[in-house]
């Protein structure tokens, strides 16, 4: 624990030359999670969201890494499989389309994609999914 001004002990409260407080962290994450969560964001670098955000790339990772014990890759990617799902059940659009809406500028690499994420392609996931619902059966 740290000593503060006051001599209280306690955490550090004020970040020292490029260390952040555990407030301001899960605050830059969060800011890295709205930004992936924005339409049209899809396929964006980490280096363009740390600009964005006003931090290092190695340090979003980081601070990603800590907060959700995730890396960048890996939330970024989930968040594109539940864009296109929702797309998929959603919305009546083309599978090129849903790729598109997604991110993705090839639909081919997008059915890999959702199919490595998934365990299916787009298309058999919007069948399964519509073949579901919860009406009682009379």
């Amino acid at each position: 624990m740290a000593t503060g001004a006051a001599g209280a002990v306690g955490p550090a409260r004020a970040p020292i030359a490029g260390v952040v407080t555990v407030a301001q962290a899960g605050d830059l994450v969060d800011r890295f999670l709205r930004l992936i969560a924005a339409p049209g964001k899809g396929n964006r670098t980490l280096i363009s969201y740390a600009r964005e955000i006003g931090v290092s790339p190695g340090y979003l990772h980081e601070l990603v890494r800590q907060q959700t014990g995730l890396t960048p890759g890996q939330v970024t990617r989930r968040q594109r499989v539940v864009e296109a799902k929702r797309l998929l059940t959603g919305t009546d659009l083309a599978v090129r389309q849903v790729a598109e809406q997604a991110g993705f500028g090839d639909p081919a690499y997008f059915c890999r994609f959702f199919r490595r994420e998934t365990g299916f392609s787009p298309g058999e996931f919007r069948r399964r999914v519509a073949g579901m619902h919860h009406d009682p059966v009379v």
